[in-house]
């Protein structure tokens, strides 16, 4: 499933989402069609999910960083130790429950032309991606197929080698969405 500026009554489908956080404690929502708040965007992916009767526990989130400085624009208290957990290593994981999904931030996900924010809003050919699932949305399998063992001869030590097999495969697409968004 895929999100885009028509889930935000933009007209066509296949624009992205135009990203507008609310500044300065402000509780209206953008006024302009296709334009949305991240935390409305968030809440919009849940609801795609919650619509294909996708489990509301084990779901995850991935961002960019851009995405998270926005999201940490929209809201502080997102970010403060005291609304959430503190501590620990984490992974990438920055908030543990936000509308349903645990939110990462990785610098590996894809971008249309150079990613968010890196020119003027008016240009229309870069965009930020985020994907957001349910755990049991993708497998990943892998295997140590062969070993052998081989005597090395510049020091008294045995080497091991091996052939490692991995694999992974979407299992349940609807139980997957992203959204292409670019600044306003």
């Amino acid at each position: 499933m895929k999100l885009d500026g028509s889930d935000f009554n933009a007209g066509s489908s296949g624009s992205s989402v135009a990203l507008l956080p609310r500044t300065g404690g402000a509780t209206a929502t953008p006024s302009t069609t296709g334009e949305a708040n991240p935390l409305q965007l968030i809440a919009r992916m849940a609801r795609k999910l919650d619509q294909q009767n996708v489990d509301s526990q084990g779901r995850w989130l991935v961002v960019d960083p851009v995405f998270m400085e926005i999201l940490r624009d929209e809201d502080s208290r997102l970010q403060n130790a005291d609304f959430g957990e503190s501590g620990g290593i984490r992974n990438g994981l920055v908030v543990n429950n936000l509308h349903g999904f645990q939110v990462h931030v990785s610098n590996n996900l894809p971008t249309i032309g150079t990613g968010p924010a890196t020119e003027a809003a008016s240009n229309a050919t870069n965009y930020g991606v985020i994907v957001g699932g349910h755990s049991s949305a993708v497998a990943t399998a892998e295997q140590i197929n062969k070993t052998e063992t081989y005597r090395d001869q510049d020091s008294f030590a045995d080497i091991v080698r091996g052939m490692h097999l991995y694999g992974r495969k979407i299992l349940r697409p609807e139980a997957l969405v992203n959204a292409i968004y670019n600044l306003r």
